[in-house]
């Protein structure tokens, strides 16, 4: 389990941002049955621990593309619809507000120019390169749940990144 304050600036992939999105929405509308549909631990010390670490995260970077993903993962997961989905959508939107998200656009093109790069695309895709590049940026931790492509990626261009399932799960 994490220890408070460990991590003060992360990059964060797709998975991670929305696993807390979705906890902190159910935290919000009581709408336990999205814990389910989502796939998130149900374990209430696990949910606790995931929304302490993103807590005493300071500055909270992601790029475009993830903030695109969302959509997909909610249509994939927990597939709200009208009422829930504006919930769902206010929360998030007022979450990462209060989190002051920094949202940025990593370019094809610019990661074109850049060998480790275009290579990196090549292998995971544009999205997730993105991410890789934004935190050799900024030099901080890259959090995500994709320990098969992903964080091995990101190990050989030695970013420091840590799978968020080590960081909340008991025993790991």
């Amino acid at each position: 389990m994490i220890t408070p304050g460990i991590i003060t600036t992360a990059v964060v992939d797709a998975g991670p941002l929305f696993t807390v999105l979705t906890l902190d929405y159910v935290r919000h509308y009581h709408d336990d049955s999205a814990l389910t549909k989502a796939g998130i631990p149900l374990q209430p010390e696990v949910q606790n621990s995931y929304l302490r670490l993103f807590k005493d995260i300071q500055t909270l970077l992601t790029t475009s593309h993830v903030v695109g993903e969302l959509q997909g993962l909610q249509n994939s997961r927990l597939r709200l619809r009208d009422a829930r989905l504006k919930q769902f959508w206010r929360n998030s939107m007022d979450y990462l507000k209060t989190k002051n998200l920094d949202e940025r656009l990593i370019c094809l093109l610019g990661m074109h120019e850049r060998d480790r790069s275009r290579e990196g695309v090549c292998i995971v895709g544009p999205s997730d390169m993105g991410l890789i590049e934004l935190a050799l940026q900024e030099g901080c931790v890259l959090l995500t749940d994709d320990e098969k492509t992903l964080a091995p990626l990101a190990w050989t261009h030695s970013v420091d990144c840590k799978l968020v399932r080590k960081l909340v799960e008991p025993g790991r």
